[in-house]
């Protein structure tokens, strides 16, 4: 979908609007969409896409997420804290224990990802060896 150069510049505004503070505030998202496609400004579909790009975009980065290949005794509790300590609460947090990792621990931050997985190195080796 092609945007216009207005289009992103008013979704923009609009997302600025979505904060309270620092965080994101859903509500605040509900009602400016909300007011968005009541208004039906020029080009508000190309907005509306734009909008939920950056809602979308913003929400993945403040999401952690935690494997590991056994159950941890905290159930992740103590990683957890030590994001949030270094990159400020997250929206959301998601802990699974997912045994292909064979040992060791995978953690994601939006698009950042720490693999310190056996599975990983394995996979690391067998690219550098093939």
């Amino acid at each position: 979908m092609k945007i216009t150069r207005q289009a992103r510049r008013q979704a923009k505004a609009l997302f600025r609007l979505c904060f309270d503070g620092e965080a994101l505030d859903p509500g605040r998202v509900r009602r400016i969409v909300a007011a968005l496609f009541d208004q039906k400004p020029r080009g508000y579909l190309s907005i509306a896409h734009r909008l939920r790009q950056l809602v979308a975009h913003q929400v993945s980065e403040k999401t952690f997420s935690i494997e590991s290949a056994v159950p941890l005794p905290d159930q992740g509790a103590s990683l957890f804290a030590a994001l949030e300590a270094r990159y400020g609460s997250a929206l959301d947090k998601r802990y699974s224990v997912q045994p292909a990792l064979i040992g060791g621990i995978r953690i994601r931050k939006g698009s950042t990802v720490w693999d310190g997985s056996i599975s990983q190195k394995l996979q690391t080796l067998e690219a550098t060896i093939g």
